[in-house]
């Protein structure tokens, strides 16, 4: 019995591990990204929006870990009011850049509306203005002469704010995964926050009891939505935003089951956490 406990452990850190280990990753898209539509970096006002996925991983990293300390690693005897006062803090402070993220995922989604028709002059002459071809969400390659050509016809969509030039085929990808980024970031607010109901509702037996039901299901179709954008993402997306969409699902049933155990627990031994 001990030997699987410690396995299951093992698996379940390796995964916040690996979560930590995305928030660099998207670091590193997202600043690749920047350099192009911002050029020397994003204006401090803009940079949740350039930064919206490493914001919100980094965010969701440090909030999963007060979930797991609070359900599972601090004794209950340990859970004094100064410091459950202290996890509710830094929850909040979690919350306000997992919500700023949610804004910045919304204002990029919304920003593919500054996109227009290119019509008049080849698409080749952006080349001399130092345009770049959108690949895909966040991916650009610089527009050359031979990257033009290579192009074909069609209808082209430029953004000349950020000098910018899309095929309508990638831009509707483009826009599609944009708005994906936007539903999977208000179903994971709302997984939390039902998760905070469970949580608090845990010392207040009798209202959990008629709460229960309407939690679980809210808390199965939060989750249906969330493995459709994972499996949107694996077809559609990149790898990346599939494997980290695996993770997340993966680390908040470790959690959901941390939370289950301790409503057991207390329950068996008669006391709920003050």
């Amino acid at each position: 019995m001990l030997q699987r406990i410690d396995w299951f452990r093992l698996f379940k850190y390796s995964i916040y591990s690996l979560l930590t280990l995305n928030v660099a990753l998207f670091f590193l898209d997202e600043w690749a990204a920047a350099m192009h539509t911002f050029g020397a970096g994003p204006p401090l006002p803009q940079i949740i929006e350039a930064f919206a996925a490493s914001i919100d991983t980094a965010a969701w990293v440090v909030l999963l870990l007060l979930f797991e300390l609070e359900t599972w690693q601090i004794p209950d005897h340990a859970l004094t009011p100064r410091v459950s006062t202290a996890l509710r803090s830094l929850r909040a402070l979690c919350y306000l850049f997992i919500v700023s993220a949610f804004y910045g995922y919304l204002t990029k989604a919304l920003g593919f509306a500054n996109y227009a028709i290119h019509t008049g002059q080849d698409p080749c002459r952006l080349v001399a203005d130092g345009f770049a071809l959108v690949t895909g969400l966040d991916e650009y390659e610089p527009l050359t002469s031979d990257v033009c050509r290579a192009m074909g016809g069609g209808e082209h969509y430029v953004n000349r704010a950020i000098k910018t030039v899309a095929d309508a085929a990638t831009l509707t990808g483009v826009v599609r995964l944009a708005w994906v980024d936007v539903i999977n970031s208000a179903a994971w607010i709302l997984v939390v926050l039902n998760l905070e109901m469970d949580v608090s509702l845990s010392v207040k037996p009798l209202l959990r009891d008629r709460l229960e039901t309407w939690s679980k299901c809210a808390k199965y179709a939060l989750y249906a939505v969330l493995l459709a954008v994972a499996i949107y993402w694996g077809i559609f997306g990149t790898f990346l935003d599939f494997w980290d969409a695996f993770l997340w699902i993966a680390a908040f049933v470790f959690i959901e089951r941390n939370v289950f155990a301790w409503e057991r627990e207390s329950a068996e031994s008669g006391s709920w956490k003050d």
